[in-house]
């Protein structure tokens, strides 16, 4: 059997393994567009801060892809796939024909139509060439700003101010981590991070990254500037569909597959960050971007790539993050769904909010539950997150509540916790 496997993040990197397990006499063709092995991409904004160094933000020791006997194409774009030729090709105009192909490209960061984003002191971090150029010009005293507030955004602001800059954080909506926590869970979390010398400009846009050979500062909307000689565009991602538009492959915001991770064209498989699978909470196809997911979509087309047959049950959103010290922890669906949108919204939603002091941590502890009916669809923990492995239990579950465990929610362990249901 012929694999080939496009891209080597973690979805590519774990349907390599779990292909080499089932089949190892098959072929396996990794094309990927970046110039490093398989590293995490999590660990980009560790490496900044100076957390970890640069060896330890790769997934596996040169021994160890070694035995999975890859023929590895690094530095390798894919342009296209012709499904009736079962072949891929390359813009360096080589070809590579297939008897199982899986789609890994994952996603890109978006960038921003602005005058200055082609100083050389702007960048998106989305690969580890990127944080070792950012790395590069880290200097205590410098000054950088961060277009956008979303979680890359302020893992990155984080990881700067640890390495001693003035840091600004430039966001468009009214609060930071929309995607992630509620307006109450925000508020906390800005407090703490200008508590730690971060500043964020909330309801504001950036319209000129200012500079003739190299950045000196940031226009913004509301006409206020501000100086600075480091800029990161963190304004999300978008899945790396381009190479195969015109395929047939049937999409929607990214490669939609069926429950075995199979796309609408024979053999052809997707899985990671451009996959749009099945999300059990809202009921529908939806992009889960984060890791365990892509590992796991991965590790389960490699089975199915392999004739073993594998159902995929399904993923939903999850994020964990710790700035300074304080833990977040958010999973599920965080806000109720607005109209008709779905999720079974045959049964009343409730949103619960509390603040309390736990005994074991100095800072107040904030939690919201997410209800719709008796079951528990997502929560937002900040403080001293204990009970994230049983809310996310419960989450996954997807069984109504019984009066027994919601008095065990309740009283929570050895009385951390206390959940208003």
């Amino acid at each position: 059997m012929n694999y080939i496997i496009i891209g080597n993040s973690a979805a590519g990197l774990f349907a390599a393994e779990g292909i080499r397990e089932a089949d190892p006499q098959g072929a396996i063709t990794v094309l990927t567009a970046d110039h490093y092995p398989s590293y995490s991409r999590c660990l980009t904004t560790y490496y900044l801060a100076g957390d970890i160094e640069e060896e330890q933000i790769f997934l596996r020791t040169p021994e160890e892809l070694a035995k999975l006997n890859l023929d590895i194409h690094y530095g390798c774009r894919v342009t296209g796939l012709n499904p009736e030729q079962q072949r891929v090709s390359t813009a360096d105009g080589r070809s590579f024909d297939f008897d199982r192909c899986l789609i890994a490209t994952g996603a890109s960061a978006v960038t921003l139509d602005l005058p200055g984003t082609t100083l050389p002191e702007v960048f998106t971090l989305r690969h580890l060439e990127n944080a070792k150029g950012i790395r590069h010009l880290l200097k205590p005293g410098g000054k950088a700003v961060i277009i956008g507030g979303g979680l890359v955004s302020l893992k990155s602001a984080y990881a700067l101010r640890k390495q001693g800059l003035e840091v600004h954080v430039v966001v468009s909506s009214g609060y930071i981590l929309s995607q992630m926590l509620n307006p109450l869970a925000a508020q906390r979390l800005e407090q703490h991070l200008s508590d730690h010398g971060i500043d964020i400009i909330l309801n504001s846009d950036v319209t000129t990254i200012e500079g003739q050979d190299r950045v000196e500062g940031v226009q913004l909307k509301c006409g206020k500037r501000l100086e600075a000689d480091l800029v990161i565009i963190g304004k999300g991602v978008r899945p790396n569909t381009e190479p195969f538009l015109d395929t047939g492959l049937k999409m929607k915001h990214g490669i939609l597959v069926n429950d075995y991770l199979e796309t609408n064209l024979p053999g052809v498989y997707a899985a990671g960050d451009v996959a749009e699978a099945w999300d059990f909470l809202h009921e529908g196809p939806r992009i889960n971007a984060i890791w365990p997911n892509a590992t796991e979509q991965g590790r389960i087309a490699a089975l199915n790539m392999t004739g073993k047959r594998t159902f995929y049950k399904g993923s939903m959103g999850m994020n964990s993050v710790d700035f300074f010290g304080l833990r977040i922890i958010s999973a599920g669906i965080i806000k109720p769904p607005q109209g008709n949108e779905g999720c079974g919204d045959s049964f009343t939603w409730q949103v619960t909010e509390d603040f309390y002091q736990d005994p074991s941590s100095q800072q107040p502890t904030y939690q919201s539950l997410i209800l719709q009916g008796d079951y528990l669809k997502g929560y937002v923990l900040i403080g001293h997150p204990l009970q994230a492995g049983i809310l996310t239990a419960l989450v996954q579950a997807r069984e109504p509540l019984s009066l027994r465990v919601r008095e065990q929610i309740r009283a929570g362990k050895r009385g951390r916790v206390r959940f208003v249901l």
